[in-house]
């Protein structure tokens, strides 16, 4: 059984939110591996990371229209 448990990104997403850019984060969820303007840019910096799977989200300043996908 998976446990679920709750993350606060808004701190670390906030420098990308007004720009609306791909942020690749570390498997801790602490530290941005990388970012950019597309979903390839921010993987690229993650792999030049050494981050081989790197949690990916679109950072946005409101997410009241977001619905995850699981």
């Amino acid at each position: 059984m998976e446990t679920l448990f709750e993350i606060d990104l808004t701190k670390i997403l906030k420098p990308y939110a007004d720009k609306g850019l791909w942020v690749a984060l570390y498997p801790d969820y602490k530290k941005v591996a990388g970012y950019g303007k597309t979903l390839k840019e921010a993987l690229s910096e993650a792999k030049k990371n050494k981050v081989s799977k790197p949690f990916v989200i679109q950072a946005f300043s409101d997410y009241s229209g977001f619905a995850p996908i699981n």
